[in-house]
This record gives structure tokens, sequence and C-alpha cells, in this order.
């Protein structure tokens, strides 16, 4: 590694662990080039400001975790519209899925506590209103074809408040596990009871087999 490339690295470890004792807002610059043994004018050689700085951190695993919910995206669209064709197999592709995507979640742990909790000031404070309004938008569709809807013109209040709800559900599961289990193997022990949850909600919420 060039010198450069190891000033780059100290300074993103530095940063990463001011941000992730004071938040975006209270973060020091001044403390986090201390800290790498640098000025704050060496700083700006490699980030414009404190933005662009954190932005190195949790920019790259907000990224791939996007791109894997876009996958999962993919692959739901391909899937019957006919919730009463859902197969064993349908449901499993679903469930290694939501796996993929706590995978990614605890392989970058600490950058997403730090984006979820810790980002207020900075342009990802609204991070997870941003997911939910992806999430939204897809389910909308989803749910419009599995209602058997030949334009989305025909959804209902009552059914955009509950997807609506539901993707804001599930997000806040995931985001329940990555904050109350320690390790990636304990929140896949958890996952499957909520995989189970969230697939039994959807499908009851679709066909109202349980109050119409």
């Amino acid at each position: 590694m060039d010198k450069d490339k190891q000033t780059r690295k100290k300074l993103i470890d530095s940063a990463k662990k001011e941000f992730i004792e004071k938040g975006y807002m209270k973060a020091s610059l001044r403390n986090i080039c201390k800290d790498a043994g640098l000025t704050t004018g060496a700083m700006y050689f490699f980030f414009k400001d404190k933005e662009e700085l954190f932005e190195s951190i949790v920019g790259g695993p907000l990224l791939e975790l996007e791109n894997t919910i876009k996958a999962h995206f993919s692959m739901e669209a391909m899937m019957d519209e006919n919730i009463n064709s859902l197969t064993p197999q349908d449901l499993e592709d679903d469930y290694k899925a939501a796996l993929s995507i706590l995978s990614v979640l605890y392989r970058y742990k600490e950058e997403y506590l730090l984006v979820m909790g810790k980002a207020s000031g900075s342009k990802y404070e609204n991070i997870v209103d941003h997911f939910v309004e992806n999430i939204n938008e897809h389910y909308l569709g989803l749910y419009c074809r599995m209602k058997k809807y030949s334009s989305r013109k025909k959804l209902t209040a009552e059914d955009r408040f509950i997807v609506h709800w539901m993707s804001h559900d599930q997000i806040e599961i995931f985001i329940h596990l990555l904050t109350h289990c320690e390790s990636e193997k304990e929140a896949a022990k958890q996952l499957k009871n909520m995989f189970n949850y969230m697939v039994g909600g959807w499908m009851a919420a679709i066909r109202k087999e349980i109050i119409s």
C-alpha cells in the first residue's frame, strides 16, 4: 500500500471512531486529524469536507445494501402474480434473499448502526425513509399484481396505507435484528420466525382472510 493510501485509511479509521463516539454533528475534524497524526490542512488533500469523509465510511455499505435489495426485487418481479400459486421453493428463495440482506448488514454492522443512529446533520440523516420509500414503491406494484388490479389507479387509500405500513415494518425488522442480536448467526435464527410473520401478514392482507 502506497503512502497516500495508508494516510487515507488512517483518516477513515480515525473518522469512523470519532463519528461512532460523537455522531456526525458533534464529530471534530481536528480530533480526527490529531488521531490520524495529520494536520487539518492535510485532510483536505483527501476529502473536501466532513460530509465527504462521512460518505467514505457509509457510502459503500449503503450502495451494497441497495444493490442486494434491488436483486431481491428483480427476483420477486418474476414471481407468479397468483398468490395461491406460490410454491415452497418461491418462499425458500425469498427467505434466502432475506438472509443475503442480513449478511450484508452484519458485514458492515458498525457502519449501518452509525448511519441509522448518528447521521443527523448529514445527507444521510433520512436514509431509513429512503429505503422505506423504495420498498413501498416496489410492493405497491407487487400488491397490485396480486390483487389482480390492471392499474395502480385501482389501489384504494386503504391498500396504499397497508403497503406503506408493511414497508416500514419490513425495515424495522432488520433494524431490530441488527440492534438486538450480537452476531449474524443469532440474527439468522430469529429471522426465520420474523420471515414467517412477514409472509403471513402479507398474504392475509391481500386475501383479507381473517377480517374482511
